[in-house]
């Protein structure tokens, strides 16, 4: 009888990991040290000067406070780790754009300074930030020197004179977020649970309803813009319009992200009628990048929190890394001959990060070649063919030629995004486009 290795227990690991009572026993824990110290309504907030995002999430958490009882302890830190950022030009490019395009969701003040922030800026905003951190008003404060920072102004710009702050305190700051398990700002923590950003605020409203501390309506969430509403306003069949613009999908089997945002961009494209387009690349390991533990870990789990939201199952994991991303690129272009790469992805991806089933091997492939609708036969004489090195390449540049990096992400004509949480932008493009089809064909 053979021994079982690490990747027959891996799956298993992760589905504990990623398992309802797992969770509600951290949660309990963190509840009850929370109720002894006095914390129960203590959220952590991590915000960096240099990451746009923190002033959409400060806008938000004063809509917060307004709402909930509850105290906001605000962190100030300065690190963007190359390891966690490894494209940093593009990242501060394509952050302040997707920071401006949420204020504008969520109607808030926009980070829209035609140029970055000056080093004495920073150095003066992080002054700033510290030294409210002393205040009770440490919230309020860091909304207005975020905002002094990086929205556009059409009076005098803020003072910019070079200003000593304390490192003591944000050596301290950056050490806290370190050791409790995270890696950059626009964070926030509550009951040993991480929320990136406004994206993940839904899920902080839920557990502060869940403690009681609402002051209004019980149960409300508020911020659920980037998904509740997609595909609501999609055409009937009856309708028998489709925009014929493809939607591009460029994304990594392997990615946890890349499979929320599959099945979510093939049931947009269902929904309105339009022609999708596959464009798988590599997974970052595999082409020279780093995923750190906590940035794999906090993906692992928010991955899971947002497949529950979503009604996707997720955790049975078997992480294809390696042979297993290898052999199911080598089949794609058999499967899209024959029309079937949607159903056979898919398939794939549901396998790898559902089922636990191991592509790695004969018998787990064999399972997701057969569901696809394809002859294992005929699959397993293209098992070696490397041609698809060449087009995952070709992929990973067009990817690269809208500014973007990361997977999935995604092209609708002129416009582009990244995150399967951003999939709301190409719905609003989708909208524009059919309705100039329409107005075209006379139709109202």
């Amino acid at each position: 009888m053979r021994r079982p290795v690490k990747a027959d227990v891996m799956p298993w690991l992760a589905r504990a990991l990623s398992s309802a009572p797992r969770y509600a026993l951290q949660r309990s824990l963190h509840n009850l040290r929370a109720k002894t110290r006095g914390e129960s309504d203590l959220v952590q907030v991590f915000v960096n000067p240099r990451d746009p995002f923190g002033l959409p999430l400060l806008q938000a958490l004063i809509q917060l406070q307004e709402r909930f009882y509850v105290r906001f302890r605000v962190h100030t830190v300065w690190q963007l780790d190359d390891n966690m950022y490894p494209e940093p030009a593009l990242w501060r490019t394509w952050a302040q754009q997707d920071a401006t395009r949420l204020t504008q969701l969520y109607g808030f003040t926009p980070p829209d300074r035609p140029t970055a922030p000056s080093e004495t800026e920073l150095t003066t905003a992080t002054a700033r930030l510290l030294n409210a951190e002393k205040t009770g008003e440490g919230l309020i404060t860091a909304v207005r020197v975020l905002e002094d920072l990086w929205h556009s102004h059409s009076g005098s710009p803020p003072d910019t004179a070079p200003a000593r702050y304390d490192h003591a305190q944000l050596s301290e700051n950056e050490r806290l977020l370190r050791r409790l398990g995270h890696y950059q700002g626009s964070m926030t923590r509550y009951l040993g649970e991480w929320f990136w950003g406004v994206d993940r605020l839904d899920h902080l409203e839920r557990r502060l309803n869940e403690q009681g501390l609402n002051r209004d309506v019980p149960d409300a969430v508020l911020f659920t813009r980037t998904w509740s509403g997609l595909m609501s306003s999609s055409p009937t069949p009856a309708d028998g319009h489709r925009a014929t613009t493809t939607l591009e999908v460029f994304f990594s089997i392997r990615s946890p992200y890349s499979y929320l945002g599959l099945e979510r961009a093939v049931q947009l494209a269902k929904a309105w009628n339009i022609p999708l387009q596959l464009r798988p690349v590599l997974p970052m390991l595999m082409r020279g990048q780093s995923v750190p533990d906590a940035k794999k870990w906090y993906i692992f789990h928010d991955t899971k929190r947002e497949a529950n939201k979503l009604g996707i199952p997720y955790g049975f994991v078997a992480d294809p890394l390696g042979p297993g991303v290898e052999r199911c690129y080598a089949l794609f272009e058999y499967a899209r001959s024959l029309g079937r790469e949607t159903d056979y992805m898919l398939a794939y991806a549901r396998a790898v990060n559902a089922e636990g089933i191991r592509s790695e091997t004969d018998a787990g492939l064999k399972v997701i070649v057969e569901r696809a609708g394809l002859d294992w036969q005929k699959a397993k004489a293209l098992l070696n063919d490397q041609s698809w090195r060449e087009w995952a390449e070709d992929n990973r540049k067009a990817m690269y030629d809208c500014g973007l990096w990361g997977v999935p992400s995604f092209r609708y004509g002129e416009v582009s995004c990244w995150g399967q949480d951003r999939l709301w932008v190409i719905e609003k493009s989708i909208v524009a486009a059919t309705a100039t089809l329409n107005k075209r064909q006379g139709r109202v």
